[in-house]
């Protein structure tokens, strides 16, 4: 298959800052574009979409940031809710740098969402986490 490229994505949602996919493994994906910053209104859109595609039970949800993404405190707060964990089952967020191997922990400390959410270096690690620990 050299020079193919396999699309996972099977609803795709191109927005300013940031890409929403509905994967064809059932997973909900949000690609993040370099240099944007998510604020609480992003992210309650984000949540809007996310509850439009998804099927009528929970999601996984696999996060892709870029090296530069930054998000509000407010933000971090709203996505570690129980009003977002209603609708999302697990969220495998993928990090790039030392910066973000920071927040993200700090965000699990401190945020700590009610629903299993990891850190991982890599979206094939955070996929398999997902469809093989969370079903």
């Amino acid at each position: 298959m050299t020079g193919s490229k396999i699309n996972l994505a099977s609803q795709s949602h191109d927005f300013d800052g940031y890409t929403i996919s509905k994967r064809k493994d059932g997973i909900v994906q949000v690609q993040f574009k370099p240099g944007f910053s998510i604020d609480i209104e992003h992210a309650k859109h984000m949540v809007t979409v996310i509850e439009s595609i998804k099927e009528n039970e929970k999601c996984l949800f696999l996060v892709v940031f870029e090296e530069d993404n930054t998000f509000s405190m407010e933000t971090r707060n709203y996505f570690s809710s129980d009003a977002v964990s209603k609708i999302i089952k697990a969220d495998a967020l993928v990090i790039k740098g030392l910066a973000w191997e920071i927040l993200g922990r700090g965000y699990l400390q401190i945020n700590k969402p009610n629903r299993p959410t990891r850190l991982f270096k890599s979206a094939a690690i955070g996929t398999m986490w997902l469809l093989n620990n969370i079903h």
